[in-house]
This record gives structure tokens, sequence and C-alpha cells, in this order.
């Protein structure tokens, strides 16, 4: 057969083994994070977080328009997957097109053509396999995100410029090119992280273009940064840009209607554009032909954007920033509500409080036409190079940054150090150990902890030699699916390829290095990215290790290389082949039961059972990223709870999300409220303080008082301005005693208050303004339920108004102190209502956030209604919940506990387990229990005598033991007493 039929056939052939893994191993409805999201905004063609997806979203569109709503989140995960098989199909050909050039040297008395065919493909398979199993790409390959498209465009792109290399010299070479500039512009609108390709690009066109200098070399990278930085700095953002001023022209000055502008100036440059094209072509300019065709189809690929507009227009639902016209979607693109990290000057973490503020006056908003605002934006009076260790948004920040600094303020030299200690050792060369060498385990770590996730080899006295003793540990450490080890060999082999790219074909070396600097390192310096990151942001460098799969295909053929001075050419490529593919078999049979999601439910079952728990025309409170997309996800795709008005208390924050709460969505009518868009505008009562002259105001009063724009209802600021206030911190939200009544929402009907009262403290910002403004406004016609978890200072003081329901809290005009929980509607809805779908499934994989929603969601809510039902004495409904626990609950799976493993939370089970008289599950418990115990110290212990930082894992250990022991002494339990005794003490407990 001839070499491009075997490389076609073998290329599908390993097309087909990754989409039979992926579509095999997908998460059948929605995962964690942003994925929700970005399903919904495909699912309805809605507008998602800035700075948008729209080709993503449309592409998504086409997956999810064939299936039922039930059905919508699996296709658009098999669309991701798909993306991803795609990827490695098109990874397996550059492999072979780069080693194909490695055998050209190699004549036919040297290696017959079908042994470097085999070779060749060989090192294809491998490499591509390789990536197929790999830990970080497999994880975005079956979920419903940006990435595995975003890895797909990566992977078009760079087999298209090693195509066009292999035809430079034809008439017709330039289409590859064209071709790469149009899916440039497309990759716009899935994500930036492709643009990252476009200095491998130039150096690939001058490597084949030009005679190779060390001058040539230097204004070719030159070339590259500067064509990278017109992309991002230039051309994404000043297209945009242009287009407002004409925008501005005809509405503001010429009286045009709103998008008028945008019309002409797409005309205008679609017209200038053709222009210059038919202009260059006529007159032979063929390098501004190319230029300027170029930058035509990079702006077509670019016009995906237009969705944006086009929908949020359209004002769907999930209309994110609402940026429906030309200055609103230049915020939105620029990202602006999320800021942005410094890169090469700025604050530091201790200075970042020492600034002025000045207004930028070029930010338009929509009003009948577009009205400059005044955009306030601080200048730093002290700024630092490198500024690496930048963030003060959360305390962790700045006390981990403070231990990298030696003297007041950190240095040049104290950036340096975080910067190569923490976000490139910690944050990336971690991760690209796990893809290679060998992952600990699933769960997220911290920088010196020696138990999480961190990378392990499998070769033991190296291991130990890190991270101690491996020897009996616990069982949710030793039994967790992410521990998986390659024993180096993955980088032994990448190593290999490169070493040998270097002596072989050192300008491919050149083109591969950039692609690995570029999509991983250069990301690092880029993103700036504080600590404490809230997930493991591996993802982000995917690319990265795609180029060191490649040279894990190389590899393969140095080590055919080496065994041919020993054996002839055949049975060294045989053995070269065998040698290879032991690789991606170790990684997946490694990786297989980590990243099969199949049957996971968690997510959307979450998001349901907090809409279920709601009453009729509820408003839910939600606190964070899973909180919400998982609920909008329901209500959006599934159709469940769409009488809810979802109030993210972080996009309160913003006008436009305060705005679209007074809009009805589907069955939830409008929130009644004080404000009214205008006086909520852009930095308008962003904040408004206390200026104390009352004991107590009512808080409708006090709002009309706080929207007003009489200047009489004003005080003095500091910079001589006049801002709204509040007169007193205590606002009281009246309550009618028989609406309450009759809407059921108090326990004791002797015990109504008359009124609910607010602490606003000091003041308020623009959240908890808002949440005030539903309260007094719409309670209590509409209930209102707060989510699990947030900042406490959202609450204002009402928590003693707060009675847990299920998952949520509801707020009730009663001192809920001594009835905090309703025990019948709770129980129903643990009972009844809720769905639990594979939590109780050993054979279905849940991650370690996924493990976070058990403990912190259904498992405290379950103890605490057991807890309630043990102290009235209800032994009846106590076992029927119990035994409901047992069903759907893990009652001690090590193999999916996290940090805080089931073993100290799972003491007050063997408590309710006894007390329904349930002995034979609790006696099982507490022995699983003592025995986990007892390795747990012995495991710290071990660590401990090495000087390894586990005295908080050795003190949850020792109160864990305590714990258990009061237990069994209460229930009198001298069997499971003596058991527990000698482990008590050992660790010296008194």
């Amino acid at each position: 057969m001839k070499y491009k039929n075997v490389n076609n056939i073998v290329g599908w052939v390993t097309f087909a083994i990754a989409a039979f893994t992926y579509i095999s191993t997908v998460e059948p409805t929605a995962s964690l994070w942003d994925c929700s999201e970005f399903i919904t905004s495909a699912y309805k063609l809605e507008v998602g977080h800035p700075p948008g997806a729209p080709l993503f979203a449309m592409l998504g569109h086409l997956f999810t328009m064939f299936a039922a709503p039930q059905n919508a989140a699996l296709m658009a995960n098999i669309f991701s997957a798909l993306c991803s098989a795609f990827t490695i199909l098109f990874l397996f050909w550059s492999i072979t097109r780069l080693v194909r050039r490695l055998t050209d040297g190699e004549g036919p008395a040297e290696d017959p053509e079908a042994m470097r065919t085999l070779t060749v493909m060989s090192c294809g398979l491998t490499g591509a396999l390789a990536y197929t199993f790999s830990d970080t790409f497999w994880f975005s390959a079956v979920e419903g995100e940006v990435y595995a498209a975003s890895s797909l465009i990566t992977a078009v792109v760079f087999w298209a410029i090693l195509k066009w290399d292999g035809e430079a010299d034809s008439e017709y070479s330039n289409r590859w090119l064209m071709l790469i500039a149009y899916i440039t512009g497309l990759s716009i609108g899935v994500h930036l992280l492709n643009l990252l390709v476009v200095p491998t690009i130039v150096f690939v066109y001058y490597f084949r273009k030009y005679k190779l200098t060390r001058t040539g070399v230097v204004k070719t990278s030159l070339v590259a940064v500067v064509l990278l930085a017109t992309l991002v700095w230039g051309v994404i953002p000043l297209a945009p840009k242009a287009a407002s001023w004409i925008e501005l022209l005809f509405v503001n000055s010429f009286g045009l209607p709103i998008n008028s502008g945008m019309i002409a100036f797409v005309l205008l440059l679609a017209g200038g554009l053709s222009y210059l094209v038919h202009w260059t072509n006529v007159k032979n300019k063929v390098v501004a032909n190319t230029v300027v065709l170029g930058l035509s189809l990079c702006l077509l690929g670019y016009g995906s954007y237009a969705m944006i507009l086009i929908r949020s227009s359209a004002d769907t639902p999930m209309n994110q920033n609402k940026p429906d016209n030309i200055f609103a979607l230049i915020k939105y693109l620029n990202r602006d509500q999320y800021g942005s990290a410094p890169l090469f000057s700025g604050a530091y973490f201790n200075n970042a409080s020492d600034y002025k503020v000045v207004y930028n006056t070029e930010h338009y908003r929509l009003g009948d036409r577009y009205v400059e605002e005044k955009v306030p934006k601080p200048v730093y009076r002290k700024t630092a190079l490198f500024p690496r260790m930048w963030s003060n948004r959360k305390p962790e920040h700045m006390q981990m940054y403070q231990s990298y600094v030696k003297g007041a303020n950190p240095t040049l030299a104290d950036n340096i150090r975080f910067f190569f200690n923490y976000q490139l050792n910690f944050m990336y060369w971690r991760y690209f150990m796990w893809n290679f060498v060998g992952r600990q385990n699933d769960m997220q770590a911290t920088p010196g902890d020696p138990t999480k996730g961190n990378w392990i080899s499998g070769v033991k006295f190296l291991d130990e030699a890190r991270l101690g003793s491996s020897d009996n540990k616990p069982l949710y450490l030793a039994d967790n699916k992410g521990n998986n080890k390659y024993y180096f060999l993955p980088l032994i082999l990448g190593l290999l390829g490169l070493y040998f790219q270097v002596k072989k074909d050192r300008r491919g070396f050149v083109v591969v290095t950039l692609l690995f600097l570029f999509t991983g390192m250069a990301i690092i310096v880029y993103l700036n990215q504080p600590p404490n990151e809230p997930r493991e942001r591996d993802y982000a460098y995917a690319g990265s290790f795609y180029a060191f799969a490649i040279w894990i295909g190389t590899g393969v053929y140095a080590v055919r290389s080496m065994l041919r001075r020993a054996v002839h050419s055949a049975p060294a490529s045989v053995a070269a082949l065998s040698a290879g593919l032991v690789v991606p078999a170790i990684m997946a049979a490694e990786n297989w039961d980590d990243h099969d999601r199949s049957g996971r439910y968690v997510t959307t079952d979450f998001g349901y059972n907090y809409l279920v728990s709601c009453d009729k025309n509820a408003v839910v409170y939600t606190h964070g990223d899973n909180d919400t997309f998982a609920l909008w996800y329901n209500q959006e795709v599934e159709g469940t709870g769409t009488d809810v008005k979802v109030a993210n208390t972080q996009y309160l924050y913003s006008d436009w999300y305060y705005t679209q709460m007074m809009k009805r969505t589907y069955d939830a009518p409008p929130l009644a409220t004080t404000a009214t868009p205008d006086k909520i505008t852009g930095e308008k009562r962003s904040y408004i303080p206390v200026l104390e002259r009352m004991p107590q105001v009512n808080a409708k009063q006090a709002l009309s008082f706080a929207f007003s724009d009489r200047e009489e209802n004003k005080a003095m600021a500091a910079n001589n301005s006049r801002i709204n206030v509040f007169l007193s911190k205590l606002l009281q939200v009246p309550v009618d005693r028989r609406e309450a009544i009759a809407l059921g929402l108090v326990k004791d009907t002797t015990a109504i208050l008359s009124h609910i009262t607010f602490n606003i403290g000091a003041g308020v910002e623009r959240n908890k303004l808002a949440a005030l403004d539903f309260a007094a406004n719409n309670f209590p016609k509409r209930p209102i339920y707060y989510g699990l978890g947030g900042d406490e200072d959202f609450y204002m003081g009402i928590k003693n108004n707060l009675r847990m329901e299920g998952l949520l809290y509801k707020l009730v005009p009663e001192n809920t102190n001594r009835s905090p929980v309703d025990l019948d509607k709770t129980f129903d809805l643990l009972m009844n209502k809720y769905r639990y779908r594979g939590l109780n499934d050993p054979a279905v994989y849940s991650d370690e956030y996924s493990k976070r929603l058990v403990v912190r969601c259904y498992r405290s809510v379950f103890f605490v209604l057991a807890n309630m039902l043990m102290f009235s004495d209800d032994k009846v409904r106590l076992k029927a919940l119990m035994e409901k626990y047992a069903e759907v609950l893990p009652e001690m799976d090590p193999a999916n506990a996290y940090e805080d493993p089931y073993v100290r939370i799972s003491n007050p089970l063997v408590e309710y387990y006894f007390f329904a008289g349930m002995d034979d599950h609790a006696v099982s418990l507490a022995q699983r229990l003592i025995d986990e115990y007892r390795r747990e110290h012995q495991y710290y212990y071990r660590l401990f005598a090495k000087k390894m930082p586990v005295e908080d894992m050795l003190y949850r250990t020792q109160q864990g033991v305590k714990n258990l022991r009061d237990v069994l002494r209460n229930n009198k339990r001298q069997d499971l007493l003596q058991q527990i005794e000698p482990l008590y003490k050992e660790m010296n407990l008194t």
C-alpha cells in the first residue's frame, strides 16, 4: 500500500480508539464548574460569561438540537468527545509528518520502505495514544466545555502549517496560510489559547522560506512576538473599538437608530478589504495581497461574535453583562468585571491599597442614545517590576506571599522566587509530571502537603524520598482512584524523542519547542495566577502537553534507531512499536477509572434538588458558579423550577444582573423593587454608607430615601461630592400576620414577629442593597431562600430568622432558635423528592469536588435532621431516614473520600444507627472506623517523625478517635470500647 493510504487508515484507527474511549467515559449530564453554563448557552444560544464562546455555542447547538432536553447535556459532552478524538487524529498526522522527515535521509538500502512506514506509523500511534490517555486532556475531553474544541483548533492549525511546509514551493501553497488565518479568527470565538500557536507558525514559515542565520532567528522572534501582540492587543480589541467610534458618530451626532453605525462599519470594512484584495491582486503585490486576504479571513472568523450581539439584543433569560450594543460588547470582550493581573509592572499585595482614583471617560452606556459614563480606575503610587505577588483579594493570598518576602515589601528577587517556586514549579511542572510520570491522588494540593495532589512515579524509593512512607496508608489515600503510576516511561520516551530531534532535525525541534513553551510556560507568565486557586488549573496547559506528546512519538523513532545498531531493520521497527505501545497501554490502564464519568449525575441532581426545595415563585440566593450554573441548567434545559428566581450573590454587584431580576423569566414573575434601572447604572449606588441618625427605619422608606436623586436626601462625601446614605443601620421589613399564617411561614402562630430586622452595619455594597430591595418589596408574598455557604455579611443579621428546609434556608417571620429546621418538609425532601443518582454506586467515579457537594450538602442535612429526630425520640422516622441514608449515600467509602474524609464525619452515624435500633450497621461501621483511625495515626505519625507538615492531620485523627470513643461510651458498647482503647492510649489521649 502507498504510504499516504497507510497514514490515512492508521490515523482513522487512532481516531476510532480515541472516540470510543471518550464517548464511553463522558458524563451523561452536565459536569461541575462552567460546563452547566456552557451547555445552557449552547442549548438555547444564550449569552454566557465574558468573553463568551459564540462559535462553541453555535456548534454545540447543532448537537443539542437533535436531543430531548434530558439528553442535551449528553450530546454536548459527545460534541467535546468528538472534538477531542479529531484532535488525536490531527496529532497523529502531525507526528507522522515530522517523523517522516527524519526518515527521508535513509535510503532503501538502509531501511526498506515498508519498515520505514511501520516505524513512522509506530511513532504516530504511540504519541497520539499517549496523549489520548493523558490525565489533563482526557479530563477536558469528556465534558461540555470549550477546552476540547480549543484543542481541536490548535491541532488543526499546527497540522495545517506542516502541510504548508510540505507544499511551500507549489503554486497554491498559500491556501494553507489562508486556512490558518480563517481558523485563527474562528478560534477567538472558542478560546484565546489557540493564538499561542502563532509564533510556531512564523518560525515554520521562516525555516521554509529563508536561510537560517542568527540574525534571521532574532528578527523572526521579534516578528512572532509582534504578530501575537497585534492579534491579542490589536485586532481583537481594536476592531470593535473602531466600530464604536462610527456607532457613536451615527447615533449621537447623526441621530440614527442604535446599531446603525455598527452596520455601516461592517459594510465599510468589508468594502475596504475587498477593494484592497482586488487592488493588490491586480498590481501583483503578492505579499500585500496575502496579508490583506489573511486579515480579511481572520476578521471573518472573528465575526462569530455577531451572535453575542444578536442574542443579547433578543434579551435571552441568561444574558450575562447584556452586551447588546458595541460599548457593552467591548466591556464583555475585555472581561472588565473580572479585572486583570499585572504583567510586567504593577502594584504588589501589601501596597495594593495605596492608590488614587482617576476616571476613564471613554466608556458609554446605552440610554435613549449613548451616554458618557465615568469609570473609576485606580492608579497606584508605587509599582514593582514583574509583580508576581499582587493579589490582596483574600487574606490567604497575602499570607502565602508573605512567606516569600524577606523584607518589608516584595523585591524583584522575591517575585522571581515566587514565580519559579509556586507559579512554575507548583502550577505547571507538577501538572506536567501528573501527565507523564504519575499522580498521587485526585485531591487538590496545597504547597508542602505530602499527602495530596503531588506527582509520583511508582518507583517506591524515589516517591518515599520526596513524600515519606507509602506503606499502610489510610484507605482514603491508598484506594484513591486518582492514584496513577507510569514509572517515568512516558517522560523517558519523550525526552529521548526531544534529544533525537535536536540531533536530527533542529528546525523541527525549534518548532515543537515553541509550541511547548508558548502553550505552557508563556501562559504562566501571562495569567500571573494568585495562590490558593479554587480548583486545579492543569486544563489551561493541555497545548503544552500536546507538544510533549509529539516528542513521545519521536521517542519511538529514537528507540528504533538505537535498536538498529544491534539488530536488523525489521526486528528493530517491530521492537520499537512494541516498546512504544507499552506507554499508552499503561496510561490507559492507570487512568481509566478516574476519568470514567459514566453514571455521574451529581451536578444536575444538585441543581434539581435546590429547585424542588423551593416553594412556588420563590427567590433563591446562590453563592458561586457551581451553586448557580447547575440551577440555570435545570431551568433552561430540562425545564425544572422555572417559577424560581435564581439570584447569584456575586452577580448582584452588577447593574445588568440587578436589572434582570426586575424582568419575568419563564414562569417566574419579576421581582418588585424600589430601584429602577436608571438608579443603578454603572457606579451609581455601588456602595451606600450609613449616616446613623435614627435607631431603626422602615426598609421601604429607607430604600426610597437611598434611591432618591434629591440633593437634600444626600450627604457630603470626603471628596466633596454628594452621595446617597441610609439613616440607620437597622432596617425593618414589616410582616403581615394573616398573610404569614396563610402562606405557612411560621410554626408557632403566637410567635410571629411584627417585622424582620436587617442590620447593615456601616453600609452596603450593591449585592446586599439588592437583597434588601427584594426583601422589602416581596416578602412575605414571595418565599426567599438562601443556599448553603456564602459570605456571612450577606445575611445582614437575619440568621435567626432562617429555617432549614432541605438544602436551603428559608426566611421566616419568626425567631428560629427553638425550631431551626422544618422537620416535616426536610424529611419529605430527603425521603421522597431529592435525587441521589450514582452517589452510592462504587462503580461511579466522583472526583473531589463532587464529593464536597455530598459532604457539604446531603450528608450535613441528613445529620442535622437525624440529630433532631434523635433528640425528639422519633425512632420510627429516624430509622426510616437512616435506611434511606444507607441506600443513597456511602456510609464510609474511603475511595470516595476527600481531604477531610468520611471517616471523621462518619462518627455521628454510629450514634444514629444505635439509636434507631440498627445495631448491625452501627457495629460494622464502628469497626471500620477504628481500623481506619489506626491506619491514619500510624501513617501520619511516620510522616511527622520525618518532620513533614502533617500536624493538622494528626490532630484531626485524634479528635475523631475521641469523638468515636465518646459515642461508644454513651451507648455502653464495651466490646467496641475494648477495640478502641489501645489506640486511644497509643495516642496519649486523656
